[in-house]
């Protein structure tokens, strides 16, 4: 809740990288969505079952998720101006979406932690 009251509101910068700012942390957890959402969509890391009712929510998210990690994993040949998280996320719906996206990974991971627990005793 404080994040959409600070996204709404807005912030002032200053000379601080990106990822020292109030912000930071939800660069972070973009980055980790689009490393988590790729591996769903390129390498089956969600089965078809658990992809699909987050399918449009991926597919529409996705561009904004790698804009935040390329925030902090890529050095640029330039000094330019980067995206805002704000700015990426401005979208009334992509709060929404990131939620949903957020939700279903951590079902899947947790009914696979439970499965190997099962199998862990069943041996």
């Amino acid at each position: 809740m404080r994040f959409e009251r600070e996204l709404a509101d807005g912030w002032d910068y200053d000379e601080d990288l990106a990822a020292d700012h109030p912000f930071g942390a939800y660069y972070h957890w973009c980055a980790l969505l689009s490393g988590f959402t790729e591996a769903a969509v390129v390498h089956g890391l969600l089965s078809p079952l658990q992809l699909e009712p987050i399918r449009h929510d991926v597919e529409a998210s996705l561009p904004g998720l790698r804009a935040c990690r390329q925030i902090l994993v890529v050095i640029p040949d330039m000094l330019e101006e980067q995206p805002r998280v704000v700015d990426l996320l401005r979208d009334n719906e992509t709060l929404g979406r990131l939620r949903r996206i957020h939700e279903a990974f951590g079902d899947a991971l947790r009914q696979e932690q439970a499965s190997r627990e099962i199998e862990s005793l069943d041996q």
